[in-house]
């Protein structure tokens, strides 16, 4: 089975390859492969003067498992069993050959290329990850903020404490603005009061000169 294969299987598992080459090429492969492994590796590293052989060891060792990896029917159990069957791989002979002449057409342009076609779709991703991360962070305040609450509930009580007092002086110098204008009212509509009183009292003169008329009903009857 060629490398495609065994990819397209972790395709159907649901599993990226970069979960499982990525700490390869962090690490070099230390501690992934056997350290003779690691050293024919770092050879040709070395002497081509070039990442190349970084994915060229990636492809060798996927060609070199696909068959034990198709067989599995889980993602965790596909990748437990890459990275053990990868640390054992013991015949460096067999692994930089694999490499170097099985993969001939993975050269530093064609990397470049691969790399020039994919970098919008990858910095898409990272900007998506990172906007993921501030929200994540932002969460991650509150809940830390309700986990010190429940933990030490004085900052959080004495912050309370604080903006209830700014809200007690606030609702008192609203209460006393509208105690002011409620006198004020009052005192304006006793004026009212008042005046009209005095406007509906009878002229004194009036009642001296005059004498008092008598209803219509009275002088018929007389």
């Amino acid at each position: 089975m060629d490398v495609f294969g065994a990819v397209n299987h972790l395709d159907y598992l649901g599993v990226q390859v970069a979960w499982i080459s990525g700490p390869w090429f962090l690490s070099i492969f230390v501690n992934m492969i056997p350290w003779e492994s690691v050293i024919r590796v770092w050879d040709v590293l070395l002497f081509e003067g070039n990442r190349v052989m970084l994915f060229r060891t990636a492809l060798a060792l996927m060609e070199l498992y696909g068959p034990a990896l198709v067989t599995t029917t889980d993602a965790g159990d596909a990748i437990t069993l890459l990275q053990s069957l990868a640390g054992s791989t013991f015949d460096s002979s067999q692994l930089v050959l694999t490499a170097c002449m099985g993969y001939l057409a993975v050269t530093e342009a064609r990397l470049q290329e691969l790399r020039e076609k994919h970098r919008p779709s990858v910095l898409e991703v990272i900007e998506e990850r990172s906007q993921k991360g501030r929200v994540w962070k932002d969460s991650k305040g509150l809940a830390s903020k309700l986990y010190s609450f429940k933990k030490d509930p004085g900052p959080l009580v004495e912050e309370r404490k604080a903006n209830d007092e700014g809200d007690m002086v606030a609702d008192k110098d609203v209460q006393l603005d509208l105690e002011s204008h409620s006198s004020n009212l009052d005192e304006l509509l006793n004026s009212l009061n008042i005046d009209s009183k005095v406007d509906s009292l009878p002229d004194v003169q009036d009642q001296v000169a005059s004498p008092p008329q008598l209803s219509p009903c009275f002088s018929i009857a007389t």
